[in-house]
């Protein structure tokens, strides 16, 4: 298989793993959905926007071809990639706990005193 099919296979299999960190989180039930499609959106959009630029021309399809301004924009996209989906595990899991600290506040000011 060429490398870019295992390129591939790594990127949807990272993306697999933060879907299921992602669903172990307690959230309401369509709160947790934004967070499937973020950790799904990102990485699909930097692959096809990098296809796009090499079926444009814009950038070279070896590495060894490219400038090194080429060389830092598919570092930067390779980077992106692979961390897309941690950040996005990483906000989800902030966000639940910002929930839950607004919602006991909530609860703590209601109270009569």
């Amino acid at each position: 298989m060429s490398d870019e099919v295992f390129i591939y296979l790594i990127v949807a299999l990272n993306i697999f793993v933060q879907l299921m960190l992602i669903r172990s989180l307690n959230f309401q039930p369509g709160a947790r959905r934004k967070y499937f499609l973020l950790a799904i959106a990102i990485p699909v959009a930097i692959m096809l926007s990098m296809r796009l630029l090499i079926a444009a021309g814009v950038i070279h399809r070896r590495v060894a071809d490219q400038s090194t301004f080429e060389q830092f924009m598919t570092s930067a996209a390779s980077v992106i990639l692979i961390a897309a989906p941690w950040f996005v595990t990483l906000f989800a899991i902030v966000d639940r706990k910002r929930r839950a600290w607004v919602k006991k506040l909530r609860a703590e000011s209601d109270k009569p005193v």
